[in-house]
This record gives structure tokens, sequence and C-alpha cells, in this order.
């Protein structure tokens, strides 16, 4: 089992969804959440930064919150996000493997002061990529679907004003 990313759109619910009791995410995007922060680390599509985190009961991994202010500007960035060479430029399926592979190097300390600092630094960590799996098993069968999902999230999140919360599970 790994730890898991689910999105909620704010519709005047936000407190409710703090609270754990907005019911069912609006999407999930299982373990893709951490390659996709890693794909986009200056571009808060996955907002797993101390800037983002809110205090929330929904869950105790870690809960961000992007305002409809917010979740407008990053739908503006989308067409350029979505162009095929744009999204090529930030895969790095080889470091990714690479990393994985090293996992217990980067996670000597689990224990430290800044958990989502630390976390930002070990976010394609979050997803294991065996040594069998191909690119086309990872990025194209599985990371793409989901961030087209989440592209569609927040071009309906935009046009709806709404806010976005991100969870960690």
């Amino acid at each position: 089992m790994g730890i898991t990313g689910a999105y909620f759109v704010e519709r005047d619910n936000l407190q409710q969804i703090l609270n754990g009791d907005a019911g069912q995410p609006d999407l999930d995007i299982d373990k893709a959440w951490s390659l996709i922060a890693a794909m986009f680390p200056d571009i808060p599509l996955v907002p797993v930064t101390s800037t983002y985190h809110v205090e929330s009961t929904l869950t105790e991994l870690g809960t961000f919150y992007l305002s409809a202010e917010q979740v407008a500007h990053m739908a503006e960035k989308l067409p350029e996000l979505k162009e095929t060479a744009s999204l090529q430029e930030r895969i790095h399926f080889e470091d990714w493997k690479h990393r994985s592979t090293h996992m217990g190097e980067h996670l000597d300390h689990p224990g430290s002061a800044d958990r989502l600092e630390d976390m930002a630094q070990v976010m394609p960590l979050m997803f294991t990529i065996h040594e069998e799996e191909t690119y086309e098993d990872i990025v194209e069968g599985y990371l793409l679907p989901y961030l087209d999902e989440v592209f569609t999230l927040f071009e309906q999140a935009a046009a709806e004003r709404a806010g976005i919360v991100f969870a960690i599970f």
C-alpha cells in the first residue's frame, strides 16, 4: 500500500473538506501525485510545500490548499503545460528509476523538523519503479493518464471559480 493523493474541489465547503466531512474526493490520483510533483516543482499542480499547507483533520499526512484565484492562474498556464514537448522536458524517467532504487539512502532522517520540505525532496521516491518496468508502463500507461485528469480538474475548477484542496492519504 502506498501513499496516495486526492483532490477536492472547494465549492464554498472548505471547512467541511478540512474536517473530513466532504465525502469522496473529486479526483484520486493514486501514487502518481509524487511523480507529477517531481515534474512540476515550479508549478503547484500538486501543491505539497509549506506555502500551501493548511491545518486539517482530513489526514495526518498533509493537506494543501489553492485558492480560486491560484487555480485560475494555474489554468491559464495549462495550454502550454499540456504541449507534448513541454511534458517531455519534465519527464526524467531514468533519474526517477535510479532514485527509486536508492530510496533508503534518501530517507535517513524520517523525523526531521520540516516534514513538508523533506517530502518535497524525496517525492519521486514515493513512487517505486521496479527494474522490469518500462517508460511505456510508467509514463504512458500510468502517469500521463492521471496528469490529463489533473489538467481537466484544474480547468473545471477554474471555470467554476473554485479552489482546490489536495490531501495525502
